[in-house]
């Protein structure tokens, strides 16, 4: 799905556990409260990087351009690759759309 640009997600703390390690992050299901240990994500820094930006106050312009200055990339390579990861953590339930 096309995120519009100003878009704006907040991850979903009452349905997992973070913890950053490093410059990674590891991510763990909550299922009625309970770790679902069968479905822990680890994120690498880039991953971690947008979660960390997708703070409830940041629209989807303003955390690709904190991307594109955090990381050495193309502007049309980043912007699909945001694309593909906020599918998917929509998808994992990780995060939501607030606005």
């Amino acid at each position: 799905m096309v995120q519009k640009p100003e878009t704006i997600y907040i991850v979903r703390d009452r349905n997992v556990v973070i913890r950053k390690v490093g410059d990674e992050m590891v991510i763990v299901p909550l299922v009625n409260s309970v770790a679902d240990m069968t479905r822990v994500l680890t994120l690498n820094e880039t991953g971690t990087a947008i979660i960390e930006a997708l703070n409830g106050q940041n629209t989807i312009n303003q955390v690709e351009e904190q991307l594109l200055q955090q990381f050495d990339v193309e502007r049309n390579v980043l912007s699909n690759d945001l694309q593909v990861f906020i599918d998917q953590a929509l998808d994992k339930q990780i995060i939501e759309k607030l606005a």
